[in-house]
């Protein structure tokens, strides 16, 4: 299954509309793996991005965060979607991959954000569907790839200290190649708003090093049965706790 993956990876990449369309812009297609500590000077802004998050929560939304039960509310804990808030400044791993008239972002971890689309110089839909991982549109300023997201559904958290956010939230991406003497890679600068939720926007940073995409492994929620099983009853029970006492 991966080798054909892979084969198809190589057949788009080599695709002559795609070239053409991307000849002018940088390559920077491939796999990617967190540099946490930056790339060469350049050092990650809001390292602790849940420290930033929180200074920026409107009140309603950091006493629910408080009240948020880290083990019952997690769906990315019982093997469901979670978004992509939390994966790449927290797990980090990911395949950009052309696409013809869009890019595609596919994460190491199959079961949450799971694969993300970037269609290129057209504009949201006017009734975008509210979706785990929103709706993307990208252009390009000079090497710059700028990524503007809105459309999310409110289940998901802004990072893993449980912040919210809600249906307003409204993301922007500015991705960029870096090189540092010998070290190379791609920056990616986020801005996210949500006018509800956040009484005024958060910016962080983070880096990226490209590696041979074979480094890409498996990694399936819950592969281990029983490991799944005990969190899922542990969830469940919270939540029957809860219940019972709202009864």
């Amino acid at each position: 299954m991966r080798q054909l993956f892979l084969l198809a990876c190589l057949a788009v990449i080599s695709c002559p509309s795609f070239a053409s369309a991307q000849s002018d812009h940088p390559d920077w297609f491939g796999y990617y793996a967190l540099a946490r500590n930056g790339i060469g000077s350049l050092k990650p802004v809001a390292a602790d991005l849940d420290a930033e998050i929180i200074k920026h929560l409107q009140p309603w939304a950091k006493a629910k965060m408080e009240m948020t039960d880290g083990v019952a509310d997690d769906t990315g804990g019982v093997c469901l979607p979670d978004g992509i808030f939390r994966n790449p400044p927290f797990a980090g791993r990911f395949i950009w991959l052309p696409a013809g008239d869009h890019i595609v972002q596919v994460f190491w971890e199959i079961n949450t954000a799971g694969v993300r689309r970037i269609y290129l110089n057209r504009e949201h839909p006017k009734n975008v569907p509210l979706t785990w991982n929103g709706d993307s549109v990208g252009h390009w300023e000079g090497g710059t790839l700028v990524v503007d997201t809105i459309g999310f559904n409110d289940k998901s958290w802004l990072m893993s200290a449980m912040e919210p956010h809600t249906s307003e939230t409204h993301m922007i991406e500015r991705i960029r190649l870096v090189n540092e003497g010998s070290a190379s890679g791609i920056e990616i600068k986020t801005v996210v708003e949500d006018r509800h939720a956040l009484m005024s926007a958060y910016t962080y940073t983070r880096y990226y090093r490209k590696g041979p995409i074979e480094a890409m492994d498996e990694n399936v929620c819950a592969d281990d049965i029983e490991i799944w099983k005990q969190w899922r009853n542990n969830a469940l029970e919270k939540q029957y706790q809860r219940a019972k006492q709202v009864k």
